[in-house]
């Protein structure tokens, strides 16, 4: 590399490899979600193929995502014992083995076993390390660069159902599945360059990050105002512990170095150990944090799954109905860079956007219904515009997690977030579809989405709410800058 090269990227913050984990990450989620939410393309084929009811073949998906949510705690645990690109490897390695077999099934049952678990929980642990580590490279920059890589979500979800439409054509849905599984080997190419965050650089992080604590500390009140436990800020007034003067080390870094534990913590019992951990992470905020988390994810999961079909329902074409789906994707690619962009601005709070997410997904949602709107532009907009909101959120997870319970808690706590994200994937749509069964009326599943969205957003007010309660007047402060040579 030539040096005007390595000036170039030595003065950005993260260095070179930052750049190229951000990369790696944003590839891992275009292949990760552009597989699991595309997979229902290929449930006419499996119709027609197995004989069987749409409700058995739709568990095929169902399974899939419910593993790739619902196992997130498990590759926290794997991540304090191992590298985040050993985990991520694991995952990679799991999930094509799932993919490989999926062209050999006799039957539906097993690839539940093979796609549904095996592969989900390997998407699991390829994408859980890969979104951390995009946001430990970065601490000025955190929100953008954790936005970058969860923009490939939504480029995926865009760009898969068109190859996997044009790929069946060709080669049938055997055939196919071997070009899907082909891509998907990529993923070790991209756990492979996720390389441990250098000790100097996150030696600096934690520094900076324990200056600002000792900065918030001053300005604080007692330690219990009408019995509240008063916590340190981050620079976005929420709370910031680091734990460690460390975030990773090297390659030939010692197991559990991403846990929240401390190394004396050995010494303690496993009982004191754990009480020690979800002190540590289940805090009051992020307990807000977990159930927003759980309802917008329930309200969301609404309109992934019945907006194609509402379109229909409401006068559109199948193909037009598809077009109109795709927006969603393509507005979630959007709404990430731009989250994170908005994020990274050191006047606007971090769970403030979150919250105006939560509301701006709902209150779309809620329009969806009006009758005005059934067009296929209106429904265009209204796609793309929902994918705006969403995609702001998801921009966000990382970072507000980082915000709420510190980098050092970052690996833990973003699993346990992935946990409530499959509470609310498994949760919303079946109560949807309860709804339209009893009485016959589409309008209602999408007045629940918006409904629960809006109440994803409510609840996050809780965290304002405590601080006042507790007497925290701390004002935003301003993001660190330190410049690192790497």
């Amino acid at each position: 590399m030539s040096e005007r090269m390595k000036g170039m990227f030595s003065s950005v913050e993260g260095g070179l490899w930052g750049c190229v984990v951000v990369a790696a990450a944003f590839c891992i989620q275009f292949l990760t979600f552009g597989t699991t939410q595309s997979i229902g393309v290929y449930n006419i084929e499996f119709l027609r193929h197995f004989d069987t009811t749409a409700a058995k073949v739709s568990l095929v998906g169902s399974i899939n995502l419910g593993v790739v949510l619902g196992t997130g705690p498990l590759a926290s645990v794997l991540m304090t014992r191992w590298s985040h690109r050993q985990v991520a490897l694991l995952g990679a390695v799991l999930c094509n083995i799932g993919l490989i077999f999926m062209p050999f099934a006799p039957n539906l049952e097993y690839m539940y076993a093979f796609y549904g678990v095996l592969s989900g929980l390997g998407y699991c642990l390829v994408y859980v390390p890969s979104h951390v580590l995009s946001g430990l490279y970065f601490l000025k920059h955190r929100s953008l660069s954790t936005g970058i890589a969860t923009a490939g979500s939504g480029m995926g979800a865009a760009v898969f159902p068109i190859i996997m439409f044009n790929i069946i054509d060709y080669y049938g849905w055997r055939g196919s599945l071997f070009i899907v599984s082909g891509l998907n080997l990529h993923l070790l190419i991209f756990a492979a360059l996720l390389r441990p965050v250098p000790k100097k650089l996150s030696t600096s992080f934690a520094a900076a990050e324990e200056l600002q604590n000792l900065n918030d500390k001053k300005k604080r009140r007692s330690s219990h105002v009408n019995g509240c436990e008063t916590e340190v800020d981050s620079p976005n007034g929420n709370s910031n512990i680091p734990k460690q003067d460390s975030l990773d080390t090297d390659t030939d870094r010692e197991p559990g170095a991403n846990s929240v534990m401390l190394p004396s913590d050995k010494k303690l019992s496993m009982l004191a150990r754990l009480r020690k951990h979800f002190v540590a992470v289940f805090t009051m905020d992020f307990i807000i944090y977990w159930f927003s988390n759980i309802c917008w994810n329930a309200g969301g999961a609404i309109v992934l799954i019945f907006f194609p079909e509402y379109a229909y329902s409401a006068g559109l074409s199948k193909e037009n109905a598809s077009i109109a789906y795709t927006m969603a994707g393509a507005g979630s690619c959007i709404g990430c860079v731009l989250g994170g962009l908005l994020g990274n601005i050191k006047y606007i709070n971090r769970v403030g956007l979150y919250i105006a997410g939560n509301f701006g997904a709902g209150i779309v949602t809620l329009l969806l219904t009006l009758k005005v709107l059934h067009t296929f532009v209106g429904l265009f907009m209204i796609s793309l515009v929902f994918g705006l909101m969403f995609g702001i959120i998801l921009g966000l997870l990382v970072v507000v997690t980082s915000d709420l319970l510190g980098t050092e808690a970052l690996g833990d706590g973003f699993g346990y977030l992935m946990f409530a994200n499959g509470i609310g994937v498994f949760s919303g749509p079946p109560l949807a579809g309860l709804l339209i069964d009893t009485y016959g009326n589409k309008d209602l599943a999408m007045y629940l989405s918006g409904i629960l969205t809006c109440i994803g957003g409510l609840t996050m007010c809780g965290i304002y709410i405590r601080k006042k309660l507790c007497g925290d007047s701390r004002l935003i402060g301003k993001d660190v800058s330190i410049s690192v040579d790497l």
